[in-house]
């Protein structure tokens, strides 16, 4: 690759508009025609609270955030990067990339009034919430910056057809990532199977600490790591430790991580962390797999539940029970919380609990 630039395609608009679906369908279309490419899903950059770390200055935080991985990234060898998430309406966000080694096509999604709408409740967003997402519409709008595409009457997959020419499918070699210097914590991590709803008991817990002042950094590590070629731990690992670096710089003294399984390579991003295990019996597992699927909790992207057919829910419970009683035979340092039969406020409180200890 030399020293050229790498690409970066960025989708954005206001809610509802597509981006996220539109960048997601970018992404896989490019691995499966054998490409070396990465996505990255920009909210996942800014998860730290309270404002100042969210509101005004989220939009900086998940900026630097990015650059970060954008680095990483671009060490690895990545031939293409595909970005989803909303910027700065006032500012845009292409002063940030003056001077760096990247190409950013920054394209933004439209869609008329009431097709924004019906896409936006669509998605299960509040009605409440319609005249901010009107307002960041017309800000967007009034600004006009990237280029626009107006996806009126289009299916996800036309506009998905009409950006993948844009992107760079090429293979190539994969390096390994810069040694992660270990950072201080506090660190918990929270680990579980598939569907054991490790997710939503942190989240909770993180909302509470956000509602009494404690300014906290929330990092789900599945969320690190679309690569192709992947997957791969140590990549995850250096995505990690740059978030880790930029909350603390925004003001975190806390961080939360999410993922089904703390590796070794992860481990070595802090010098001290708390694991707790969430665990569940086969039948809370197979329960918990049926209301992802339809569709109890939030969307994120890789997302094999939302909505899955049967054959496919049985493989993930198959797989979530395997994974439970993996776990279950290792041993290891850590917390394990029994969540059977418990409701997500039980969860949630019982994680809570850990975390006082």
């Amino acid at each position: 690759m030399g020293n050229a630039k790498t690409p970066v395609l960025w989708t954005t608009g206001a809610p509802g508009a597509g981006k996220s679906t539109t960048a997601w369908g970018l992404y896989t279309r490019a691995v499966e025609a054998g490409g070396n490419v990465a996505y990255v899903d920009i909210d996942q950059l800014g998860l730290i609270g309270p404002p100042p770390g969210g509101g005004e200055a989220s939009h900086a935080i998940k900026a630097a955030n990015l650059l970060r991985v954008l680095e990483i990234l671009r060490h690895r060898g990545t031939r293409q990067i595909v970005v989803s998430g909303v910027v700065d309406p006032e500012n845009g966000v292409e002063r940030e990339f003056e001077g760096r080694d990247f190409d950013l096509t920054l394209v933004r999604l439209t869609c008329d009034r009431d097709e924004l709408r019906s896409r936006f409740l669509g998605r299960g967003s509040p009605a409440t919430a319609l005249a901010d997402l009107l307002a960041v519409a017309d800000a967007y709008d009034r600004t006009g910056f990237g280029e626009e595409l107006d996806t009126t009457g289009q299916r996800p997959e036309e506009t998905v057809e009409a950006l993948f020419r844009r992107c760079v499918v090429e293979d190539g070699p994969v390096l390994p990532p810069q040694g992660v210097e270990p950072w201080p914590g506090p660190v918990t991590v929270v680990t579980g199977p598939t569907a054991v709803g490790k997710s939503t008991a942190a989240w909770t817990v993180l909302r509470e600490f956000w509602e009494q002042g404690e300014p906290v950094a929330y990092v789900d590590l599945a969320q690190l790591g679309f690569v192709s070629p992947g997957p791969d731990p140590a990549l995850e690992a250096a995505n990690l430790a740059a978030l880790w670096h930029g909350y603390r710089e925004a003001g975190a003294r806390r961080l939360l991580v999410v993922t089904r399984e703390f590796l070794p390579e992860h481990g070595q991003v802090f010098d001290e962390v708390d694991v707790v295990h969430l665990d569940a019996d086969d039948t809370t597992l197979t329960e918990r797999v049926r209301r992802r699927a339809e569709g109890e909790s939030a969307l994120l992207a890789g997302d094999e539940l939302r909505g899955a057919p049967p054959g496919v829910r049985d493989r993930v419970t198959a797989r979530a029970i395997a994974e439970a009683a993996r776990t279950r035979r290792s041993g290891g340092g850590r917390v394990v919380l029994d969540t059977s039969g418990q409701e997500p406020a039980e969860t949630a409180a019982a994680l809570r609990a850990a975390l006082r200890q």
